[in-house]
């Protein structure tokens, strides 16, 4: 199993690292190319190549800058450079003694954010010089593990015609390509139509298609500006486009089609996509274009971590719509629950009411009706296998009915993977292990913190086989590529060592988690380049 994981996890990122082929005659004219090339999409993140070439000299010394067109487009980060975002302008730059050579394409793996709208780089500029080498971009893929949903899907447009000088030309203005309005709707179309020399537009239809809808006449319009409506739309997903004609009989179509989304009223209230940001959480709106840091303070929803292991239950207290409602009036923007492996994988000695597919399904249903009404579920491992016998010990058992210093080989991964397979959405943050404590049984402090990160040998002192925070990662990235929380030493209190030895991922999608020695204690630490998430009661 541990091999598996680590072998998909490799493969992974081997994939988003290819590099296209492009041959440059030597005899080219001094310029530059460069592009984001997208590999992988996710439901609001992007990975794929930064691709830059310079054409006809090599360049000791190069900066690469390209604006973003949407607040939601945040650069997470890019391999092998260094880079800055300063709102929408990015700025690349190449490590001392890195030459980019001449005519030849070099390929640097990019992560990024985005919404519902996916805009892009329109230019580059190398050393101040505009790029005009277009380069090849391959068709976008989605990870295999499980296929997301898109939260904008589209209906292919129209054909594109052979260019044609002596053809008019059109392009719809309005809608803008991911505009979103509320059922019912009324979709105001608006659009530029220009002639070929000599000649006039006589008119512009308009044609719209959607969810459940045959393509549709919005009308024409033989006047700019050129506008149709199309009203009283129930929800759903809707494209339009425009066919304009000259008093020669000439026409032609709009090369791309706008798609709108219709929402229900207080659909927006979604819980955002969260996603690591530098040292912020950013949440994204998955049905509106908008993005702001979100700062996670959440309320504990204790219950599902002990209670099914001693045959009473799942929760210990209300969550049903009711009691979610109670959390939304209280201004409550995230929840903490943790679970108990043992209960979730079904293992032999949990009650089958409590435990296996009906406590999936209780968790599913729980986070469902957080992310609805806009809360963040941080759902998290809270009791997990292994005798441990030493400091602090809370029980001697090895079941999963206490809390354990770090996560056992025999079903950590196993429900880390089941766990992301299941509850795979960016809406969910996920904390691989609530409150770990190797050090008070491992003097000292770098083997503790090995053992936090590798597990394995380096918490031999534990007594039981343990796994480490990186393979965790590797296991529930099979199924999810959420934010992960990675709680530190002392019960999660001590981050001191947590940017040396935090896990790498490939989504760069990792924050530290930390929780008060004692009630009252709440002066949590910063860290460079990584966001801090307060798992417990804090006043």
């Amino acid at each position: 199993m541990r091999n598996r994981v680590v072998c998909l996890a490799v493969a992974a990122l081997a994939a988003a690292s290819g590099v296209l082929a492009v041959v440059v005659p030597a005899s080219a004219a001094s310029g530059c190319a460069a592009d984001l090339q997208v590999r992988y999409q996710y439901p609001a993140m992007l990975r794929g190549d930064l691709t830059v070439l310079s054409v006809g000299q090599p360049l000791t010394e190069w900066t690469l800058s390209f604006p973003l067109r949407y607040p939601t487009e945040q650069i997470k980060n890019v391999d092998g450079v260094r880079w800055e975002q300063h709102g929408g302008e990015v700025t690349i730059r190449n490590l001392p003694g890195v030459t980019l050579p001449a005519d030849q394409q070099v390929s640097f793996p990019f992560v990024m954010t985005h919404g519902v709208r996916i805009g892009g780089p329109q230019t580059f500029t190398l050393n101040g010089v505009t790029c005009t080498t277009v380069l090849p971009r391959p068709t976008p893929t989605p990870p295999s593990s499980p296929p997301p949903v898109s939260p904008s899907p589209k209906p292919s447009g129209p054909p594109s015609p052979t260019p044609d000088p002596n053809r008019p030309s059109v392009q719809i203005t309005k809608p803008e390509d991911g505009d979103h309005l509320f059922a019912p709707a009324t979709i105001t179309v608006e659009a530029v139509a220009t002639p070929a020399p000599g000649r006039r537009i006589t008119r512009v239809e308009f044609f719209g298609w959607g969810t459940g809808l045959d393509t549709i006449s919005l009308g024409t319009d033989t006047t700019a500006p050129y506008t149709a409506q199309w009203r009283d739309l129930p929800a759903g997903f809707y494209s339009v486009y425009a066919q304009v004609y000259d008093d020669q009989g000439a026409t032609r179509t709009s090369n791309e089609s706008s798609s709108v989304r219709v929402l229900t009223p207080g659909e927006e209230r979604q819980a955002p996509y969260v996603s690591v940001v530098r040292d912020q959480l950013w949440g994204i709106s998955p049905v509106i274009d908008a993005a702001a840091p979100r700062r996670l303070t959440p309320l504990v929803r204790t219950g599902a971590e002990a209670r099914c292991v001693q045959r009473r239950g799942i929760w210990d207290g209300p969550v049903d719509a009711t009691a979610v409602a109670g959390l939304v009036a209280r201004g409550v923007q995230a929840v903490y629950v943790p679970l108990n492996e043992a209960c979730w994988l079904g293992l032999s000695y949990v009650d089958p009411r409590f435990g296996g597919e009906p406590y999936r399904q209780e968790i599913a249903a729980y986070t469902q009706r957080l992310t609805a009404a806009g809360i963040t579920p941080i759902v998290a491992l809270g009791w997990s296998h292994g005798r441990y016998t030493g400091p602090g010990a809370t029980c001697r058992d090895e079941r999963a009915v206490c809390a354990k210093p770090m996560p056992d080989a025999a079903h950590a991964m196993d429900f880390w993977e089941s766990v992301g397979l299941t509850l795979s959405s960016e809406t969910v943050v996920f904390d691989l292990f609530s409150a770990p404590y190797p050090d008070r049984a491992i003097a000292d402090p770098t083997l503790a913190w090995t053992c936090w990160r590798e597990g394995d040998e380096a918490c031999s002192a534990l007594g039981y086989p343990t796994v480490g925070m990186r393979l965790l990662l590797a296991a529930l990235r099979i199924g999810s590529p959420s934010v992960l929380l990675a709680s530190g030493l002392n019960g999660g209190n001590d981050l001191s060592r947590w940017a040396a030895y935090r896990p790498e991922d490939p989504v760069h999608n990792v924050a530290a988690a930390w929780r008060p020695a004692a009630p009252g204690n709440c002066h949590p630490p910063t860290l460079p380049q990584a966001p801090v998430v307060v798992t417990a009661v804090c006043r």
